[in-house]
């Protein structure tokens, strides 16, 4: 009677260990994927990444893992892996446009802005709803001396989603830029009345209202950046506001 106890106990214990075990190799590429989602959801690349492997043994043809391990390769800033796996998407789904949107993102890190140029480019044929493509292509097109056309992006950007705060911002950091201070205060105060925390656009804020002489509400805003963390602000303070 003992030894059947003992041996029920023992059963027991195990039983739980083989349940995991074999979960974990039946589980299905979408399963795997789902567990790698929350990983980086998280900010746990690695763990995302551990998950990601399990999901392409399971499918080797599963270009949104691919995508999903190129995106955790990227936050580890592991480039030459991510860019890999970005490209790896493309070959098995061409007619998604996030791992082109991705790849650009590795181009930029590269200053390779004609390569990232192209890869917006055609994410937005493939996708020419989606504000974030514009915004991105515009940002490129700024680094590459192309304002009017960078403009033009942060426009269409805003007009798919009035409250893209970052087609504000880099629209009016461009009229900054340019000179047309006006307009950009336009642009940095709807970006800060969409989001109150957006330290950059008080920084921007305040140093178009210092070219324009307007001290009071140069050292109102750049107080405002310095507050929420932006760095620049604390140096633009001591330079203008004694």
């Amino acid at each position: 009677m003992r030894k059947k106890v003992i041996k029920k106990i023992a059963l027991s214990m195990i039983f739980p260990v083989l349940m995991g075990w074999m979960t974990a190799c039946t589980g299905s590429a979408e399963a795997f994927l789902e567990k790698a989602k929350g990983e980086l959801q998280k900010g746990k690349a690695k763990e995302a990444i551990e998950y990601l492997n399990q999901a392409i043994d399971k499918d080797a043809q599963s270009a949104a893992a691919f995508n999903m391990r190129g995106a955790a390769y990227f936050e580890l800033k592991d480039y030459t892996n991510a860019l890999l796996d970005y490209e790896q998407a493309i070959k098995l789904d061409a007619r998604n446009y996030k791992p082109f949107f991705n790849r650009a993102s590795i181009k930029m890190e590269q200053s390779n802005w004609q390569g990232a140029y192209e890869d917006c480019t055609k994410a937005i044929e493939l996708a020419p709803k989606e504000a974030e493509l514009y915004v991105k292509r515009g940002i490129i097109e700024a680094a590459l001396q192309k304002a009017d056309e960078a403009i033009h992006d942060f426009d269409k950007a805003l007009e798919i989603d009035p409250k893209d705060t970052n087609a504000l911002y880099n629209r009016g950091n461009i009229k900054f830029q340019s000179a047309e201070l006006e307009d950009a205060i336009k642009d940095f105060t709807e970006a800060v009345k969409i989001d109150a925390q957006f330290a950059k656009a008080y920084y921007g804020l305040g140093l178009a209202y210092q070219k324009l002489g307007n001290s009071d509400a140069s050292c109102m805003n750049l107080k405002q950046a310095n507050r929420l963390g932006y760095a620049d602000a604390k140096t633009a303070l001591e330079t203008y506001c004694k």
